[in-house]
């Protein structure tokens, strides 16, 4: 390796400056790619890429800028889209907002606390928060073909579902990914703040955000569902990326206190996870290391849904990739990733090139134009 090579992986993976000068309340700024750092004709066949997967669209931030962004016909920057599962990250920030302001005592206040009819029963009466937070609340949970969901949808009455279900292990022994245990944390915020947790999230969240155009939908009791059902656009999916990456921090407010955000994202199960790759999970959002080359190695942290929707974040390098898709190929949102890791060159600035940013929009128009999919 030469020592030009050598100095350029320095500069990629020297932590840069925590200072962000624009909040994106009211709308990303947007910068050329290079300004940032990252080679627009690398970020051209990321998207060119894209046009055989099933990617619905890709929102690429870096320290603080929007750099690029695409999205498959009809889809638009205004478009809501389901979350899927990245809901649960959302629901896990409200957890945390709910404790600052002491609607919760604890993560270990107990389910029973806030349901009285659990008292009398052994196991379910030590649930608590933080078993819900972790996955680890030993109700039986079956996610083969999403059986216990599905089952839950079609009852009259969910969280009677939930709490119905039979205890398969000690509260806190064992880690089993369950919907369940997301909507009963709905179901606790509800009663803790006298709120809907969409009502909760609109205020206490999304309003100072800057987020205004989101639909989050309920159960037939009309708690908002904990596990998934939220709409947001791909802009407003960076943000809470980004509301993460400031550690809780948005301009001059502490959404988020900074002591929950590193709560969140502490290992606290390690997993194989769906792509066959070693990672961990914090409450409710995924962690891993992911290489570029030998050289290269990052911290991520990522909000996840079924068939490719994601938060990604990478703090080294203050980027957030928020994707959409509809896809079955799990490899895909991370490869994905890597591909723009890839793309980034400096913490400093690159040379303006015209001709890789025209290559860029041509990508992201022939990208646009691709109709593979039904909304």
């Amino acid at each position: 390796m030469t020592k030009k090579q050598k100095q350029r992986n320095r500069l990629i993976i020297q932590k840069p400056s925590d200072e962000t000068s624009h909040w994106p309340t009211n709308g990303w700024s947007k910068a050329v790619p290079e300004s940032q750092g990252i080679d627009s004709n690398a970020l051209a066949d990321v998207v060119a890429a894209s046009e055989q997967q099933e990617l619905h669209s890709l929102v690429v931030i870096r320290k603080g800028s929007l750099v690029a962004e695409a999205y498959r016909e009809p889809l638009h920057p205004d478009s809501l889209q389901d979350m899927k599962s990245v809901t649960k990250s959302i629901t896990s920030a409200l957890v945390g907002i709910a404790l600052s302001e002491n609607k919760l005592q604890s993560l270990n206040q107990t389910l029973a606390s806030f349901l009285p009819e659990l008292a009398g029963d052994m196991l379910k009466s030590k649930i608590t928060v933080k078993h819900l937070l972790t996955m680890t609340s030993g109700i039986h949970w079956v996610n083969h073909m999403d059986q216990s969901s599905v089952e839950m949808m079609f009852s009259p009455n969910w969280v009677e579902y939930i709490l119905n279900r039979p205890m398969a292990h000690d509260p806190g022994t064992k880690f089993n990914y369950s919907n369940g245990d997301a909507h009963l944390l709905s179901a606790i915020l509800e009663r803790a703040t006298g709120q809907t947790l969409a009502e909760f999230a609109k205020t206490r969240l999304f309003e100072p955000l800057g987020i205004t155009n989101f639909t989050w939908n309920q159960d037939p009791q009309g708690h908002t569902i904990g596990a998934w059902a939220l709409t947001l656009t791909a802009q407003d999916m960076a943000k809470l990326g980004l509301l993460y990456l400031k550690k809780g921090q948005w301009g001059s407010k502490a959404i988020l206190p900074r002591q929950w955000v590193k709560e969140s994202l502490t290992t606290r199960v390690r997993q194989t996870l769906a792509d066959g790759s070693q990672g961990g999970y914090g409450f409710y959002w995924y962690l891993k290391q992911i290489g570029v080359d030998k050289q290269r190695v990052y911290d991520v942290f990522y909000a996840a849904g079924s068939a490719g929707k994601r938060i990604f974040v990478v703090p080294a390098l203050q980027l957030i990739a928020a994707l959409t898709a509809d896809s079955q190929d799990a490899h895909m949102p991370e490869l994905t990733l890597r591909r723009i890791l890839q793309a980034v060159r400096t913490n400093g600035s690159l040379p303006r090139n015209q001709q890789a940013t025209d290559r860029l929009e041509e990508a992201i128009q022939s990208f646009a134009g691709m109709r593979t999919f039904v909304r």
